[in-house]
């Protein structure tokens, strides 16, 4: 067990918690309300070199609205406390602007700043605090509720904010050639509608955000809810900028694929659903099923061409996946 997880459970046991991987947000069943919050450090979430303070206030609001999204919420508050280097380029006009992504955000998703905290620190941190709601007659998403039997789905494309990422990094005209991974990376989308309409929908289904990169969620969502998931390669879909890069790099087909897999920060919605229908084909893409795990859960990428053979099982590893307490987090769209 990574030492993220092992801090988890340990604070799941003093609390409390009957799911300590349940999920991402806390469901209050009585106010109908979603809690949740997430951290940034620069230097590890971030990289200043790239990200204006428009982009990154954009992007701390939406990593959050993507978790509400996850449980079939909408945003209503945001609470924003700042750690803050003395140094000449955080002026006001940076912090201006900071608020103005954040400001960005909430006029899109229809939530609003409702306070926060500020303290001097000596490297930037920005810890955003969501609270969201979850309409009567909705059910909220929950990592544990697979069953044998339910469509595997997601939004999007996954491996774009990797791409995104990588050609930040390396700067120059190759930035030009990748407006939609540079985009992702820079301003995720949270698929709010997408998570409202899987709410509305379904009395029982697991859903959480990939943004720690598709194989965390399905091995997240497969170890809380004790199934296997079977993921049929043939079924990822590939965005042709993820395509064109890993092309351009001389990548092996195994390359594309761990980009998919593992690139993370996509900030996709991965879940199981009982069924599916053209309607709902409109937003989600189905990847695979879930079997009885036997004992046995986790997560296998199926290599064959025909998505009913079973032959060539790949076992997805949460080794490979983002690790937060990692000293070098390289190899996922984290870190700088």
């Amino acid at each position: 067990m990574s030492r993220e997880l092992a801090i988890i459970e340990l604070i799941a046991q003093m609390t409390g918690q009957r799911q300590p991987l349940s999920d991402d947000a806390f469901w209050d069943v009585t106010t109908r309300q979603i809690y949740t919050t997430d951290m940034l450090v620069a230097g590890r979430h971030f990289d200043l070199a790239y990200f204006s303070p428009q982009d990154l206030g954009w992007k701390a609001a939406a990593v959050n609205i993507s978790d509400l999204a996850a449980m079939g919420g909408t945003l209503r508050y945001l609470l924003i406390s700042l750690g803050l280097p003395s140094t000449p380029e955080l002026d006001l006009n940076w912090i201006r602007g900071l608020y103005e992504g954040f400001g960005e955000a909430c006029q899109r998703f229809g939530g609003q700043i409702a306070g926060g905290d500020t303290v001097g620190s000596d490297q930037l941190v920005i810890n955003v605090t969501a609270v969201g709601s979850c309409p009567v007659g909705h059910t909220p998403g929950h990592r544990y509720a697979a069953q044998p039997g339910d469509y595997i789905i997601a939004t999007g494309f996954h491996g774009l904010s990797a791409v995104g990422l990588q050609t930040l990094r390396s700067g120059g005209a190759e930035q030009a050639s990748y407006p939609a991974s540079r985009a992702a990376h820079l301003r995720p989308m949270p698929r709010v509608e997408v998570g409202f309409l899987l709410s509305r929908r379904f009395e029982r289904y697991a859903l959480m955000d990939s943004s720690d990169g598709l194989a965390d969620a399905l091995l997240k969502i497969a170890q809380a809810s004790g199934q296997r998931l079977v993921v049929n390669e043939a079924s990822l879909p590939v965005h042709p900028e993820v395509q064109a890069y890993v092309q351009a790099q001389g990548g092996e087909h195994t390359l594309l694929r761990n980009t998919i897999l593992y690139g993370g920060e996509d900030f996709e919605l991965v879940g199981t659903v009982p069924e599916v229908d053209d309607a709902l084909l409109q937003s989600v893409h189905v990847l695979g099923r879930v079997e009885a795990a036997n004992g046995s859960p986790g997560a296998w990428l199926n290599t064959a061409e025909s998505a009913s053979a079973s032959e060539s099982l790949i076992p997805l590893s949460m080794a490979q996946t983002y690790q937060h307490f990692s000293a070098s987090p390289e190899g996922s769209a984290h870190g700088a």
